[in-house]
C-alpha cells in the first residue's frame, strides 16, 4: 500500500470509528428518550408528536438543495490541496444559505400549519404543535451543514460531539418539560434545543478552533457567497433530487404495506427493519467517511491509487458487512425472541429475507456512490438512484398484492441490487473501475458456511437463549477459521488492517489478537 493511499485510508478508518461510536453512542441516548417521551406522554399525545414532526422532516429535505453534500465535497478538495481560505469562505456561505433558507421555510411553516393540519394530517388543533416545530427546522438545517464540513474537513470527532450533545439535550430537556405540563410541545422544544445546542457549540467553539489553522496553511484567492453557491448547488442538485424521491419512495412502501398487510404484519415488519439498525450502525460511517476520502484524488491525476482505494474499500467494507448480515439471518428466531418474544413470530423470516439485501456490499454498494460524489460525477449517482426508484415502484405494488411483507422484502433486494449492478456498469465504462469479484465471491462463500455449521448445530442445542451465544460465538470462531482457509484475507491484508487499525487505541488490542491468528492459519496452511 502506498504513502498516500496509506494516509487517506488511515483517515478513513479513523474517520469511520468516530462516527460509529457518535452513532452508537446517539442511538441508545435517542432509544432511552423515545421511551420516556412515550411513557410520559400517552398514545394519544405522543402520536400527535410524531405526526407534528413528519413536516419538519419534508421541508428540511426540500431545504437543502444538496448544499450538504456539496459542503462535504469541496472542503475535502479545496483542504487536499491546500486552498484554506476556500474552505472558509464555503462554510461561511453553505451556513449563511442554510439559515435563509431554514428561516424562509419556518416562515412558510407557520403560515401553513393550520392547513397542514387539517388537511394533510387530518388533525385539527396539532397546528399549535407544528408551529412549534419550526424551531426544529432552523436548528436541524444548520446541524446538517456543520456536520457535513466536519466530515469533509476529517474532524469527525467533531461530528460525534454534536451528535451527542444534541441526543442528550434532548434526553434531559423534553422530559422535563413534559413534567412541568408543556406535553407535547416540551418534547418538541427539546429536540429543538438540541439542535440549536449542539449547532450554537460548532459555530462558537468547534469551528473557530479550525479556520485560523485553515487559512494560516492556506494558498489563493477566497470565495464569496455566490461564487460558492454557483459551485455547490449544480453540484448538489442531483443528489438532492435523488433524496427527495427516495424520501418519496419510503412514503409509497408504507402506503402499499397498508393496503395489502395485515396489522399484525406490518407490526412484524417494522420489527424486522428495526434490526437492519445493527448493521447500519456499522456500514453508513464507513460509506460516510470515504466521501472525502475519495474527493481528495482526482481520477485524471491519482488512476492507479483510486483504483487500489475502490477495490480495497469494497474488500474490506463486504469483510465487515456480509458475515454480519448472513450472521443475523441465521441467528434470526433466537434475536428476536429474545428481545421482542415469540409473539412476532413472523419477524424472523422477514428479517432473515431483509437481510439479503446487505449482501450487495460484495458489489459496491456502500462504495460506489462515495466514489462518484467524492469525483464530482453527482449525475451518476442519481442515475442509479433513478433505477432504484423505478424498478421498485412497480416491484413494491406487484410484490406486496401478491406475497405481503415477503414480496415487499423481494422487490427491495431486487431492486437494490440492479440498481448497485448499474452503478457497477457506469463505473466501468466511465471510469474503467470495477470490485475485485473473486475476494466478494470468497467472502460470500466463507460466510455461508459459517452460517450452514451454525444453523445445523443450534439444533442440538434446547435453551434458545443458549442458542444465541452460541451460536454468535461459533459464528465468529468458524468465519475467522474459513476465512484464511479460503484466501479470503491474505498477509498482505493482515498488515494493511493492521497498520490501518493501529490508531485506534480502543479496538486495537482486540484488532491485533484477531489478526494474529489470522497470520498463524495463514502460516499453517502455506506450509501443508
Amino acid at each position: 500500500m502506498s504513502t498516500e493511499l496509506r494516509d487517506i485510508a488511515k483517515c478513513s478508518v479513523k474517520g469511520s470509528f468516530f462516527l460509529f461510536l457518535g452513532k452508537t453512542s446517539s442511538t441508545i441516548i435517542m432509544a432511552f428518550a423515545s421511551i420516556l417521551i412515550a411513557r410520559l406522554l400517552g398514545p394519544e399525545n405522543y402520536g400527535l408528536y410524531a405526526l407534528a414532526l413528519i413536516t419538519p422532516s419534508f421541508f428540511i429535505a426540500v431545504g437543502d438543495l444538496g448544499i450538504s453534500a456539496a459542503l462535504t465535497r469541496f472542503s475535502a478538495l479545496f483542504r487536499s490541496e491546500g486552498k484554506g481560505q476556500k474552505v472558509v469562505g464555503l462554510i461561511k456561505a453553505g451556513i449563511i444559505f442554510k439559515l435563509v433558507s431554514s428561516l424562509l421555510l419556518s416562515l412558510v411553516l407557520l403560515l401553513l400549519s393550520e392547513s397542514i393540519g387539517t388537511w394533510v394530517l387530518r388533525r385539527p388543533g396539532i397546528d399549535l404543535l407544528i408551529r412549534f416545530t419550526s424551531l426544529y427546522l432552523v436548528g436541524q438545517a444548520i446541524f446538517m451543514a456543520l456536520d457535513s464540513v466536519f466530515i469533509g474537513l476529517d474532524k469527525t470527532e467533531n461530528s460525534s460531539l454534536l451528535t451527542v450533545a444534541q441526543a442528550l439535550t434532548k434526553i434531559v430537556v423534553s422530559p422535563l418539560l413534559i413534567i412541568l405540563g408543556m406535553g407535547a410541545i416540551g418534547a418538541i422544544i427539546g429536540i429543538g434545543l438540541g439542535f440549536l445546542l449542539a449547532t450554537g457549540i460548532g459555530i462558537t467553539v468547534l469551528l473557530p478552533r479550525l479556520c485560523p489553522g485553515l487559512c494560516s496553511a492556506s494558498s489563493g484567492d477566497n470565495i464569496d457567497l455566490f461564487g460558492a453557491l454557483r459551485l455547490m448547488v449544480p453540484y448538489g442538485m442531483p443528489l438532492y433530487l435523488s433524496t427527495l424521491i427516495l424520501s418519496l419512495l419510503t412514503q409509497y412502501r408504507g402506503i402499499i404495506l397498508a393496503q395489502f398487510v395485515s396489522n399484525m404484519g406490518i407490526g412484524n415488519y417494522t420489527i424486522a427493519m428495526n434490526f437492519s439498525v445493527l448493521i447500519i450502525i456499522f456500514s453508513q460511517p464507513i460509506a460516510i467517511s470515504l466521501f472525502p476520502a475519495f474527493s481528495k484524488l482526482s481520477i485524471k491525476k491519482d488512476r492507479d491509487i483510486l483504483e487500489k482505494m475502490f477495490k480495497l474499500s469494497v474488500k474490506y467494507t463486504s469483510l465487515l458487512v456480509i458475515p454480519a448480515s448472513l450472521a443475523l439471518c441465521v441467528l434470526s428466531n433466537e434475536v428476536v425472541y429474545a428481545l421482542y418474544g415469540s409473539q412476532y413470530r413472523l419477524a424472523p423470516s422477514y428479517l432473515a429475507l431483509y437481510v439479503l439485501y446487505f449482501l450487495c456490499a460484495g458489489l459496491g454498494m456502500f462504495v460506489i456512490a462515495s466514489f462518484f460524489n467524492g469525483q464530482g460525477d453527482t449525475k451518476a449517482t442519481f442515475k442509479m438512484d433513478l433505477v432504484n426508484v423505478s424498478l421498485s415502484v412497480p416491484l413494491t405494488l406487484i410484490f406486496t398484492f401478491l406475497y405481503g411483507v415477503p414480496g415487499l422484502m423481494a422487490s427491495l433486494v431486487t431492486s437494490q441490487f440492479v440498481s448497485t449492478t448499474y452503478g457497477l456498469f457506469l463505473a466501468r465504462k466511465k471510469y474503467a473501475l470495477t470490485v475485485d469479484w473473486a475476494s466478494s465471491f470468497r467472502i460470500l462463500v466463507a460466510s455461508l458456511c459459517s452460517a450452514l455449521l451454525v444453523y445445523v448445530l443450534l439444533a442440538l442445542i434446547p435453551i434458545p437463549l443458549f442458542k444465541l451465544v452460541f451460536g454468535g460465538f461459533l459464528y465468529v470462531i468458524s468465519f475467522l477459521g474459513f476465512a484464511p482457509l479460503l484466501r479470503v484475507i491474505s498477509k498482505g491484508d493482515v498488515a494493511n488492517l493492521d497498520e490501518l487499525l493501529k490508531g485506534l487505541v480502543l479496538i486495537y488490542p482486540i484488532a491485533r489478537s484477531i489478526l494474529n491468528l489470522e497470520k498463524r492459519i495463514l502460516s499453517l496452511h502455506i506450509a501443508i
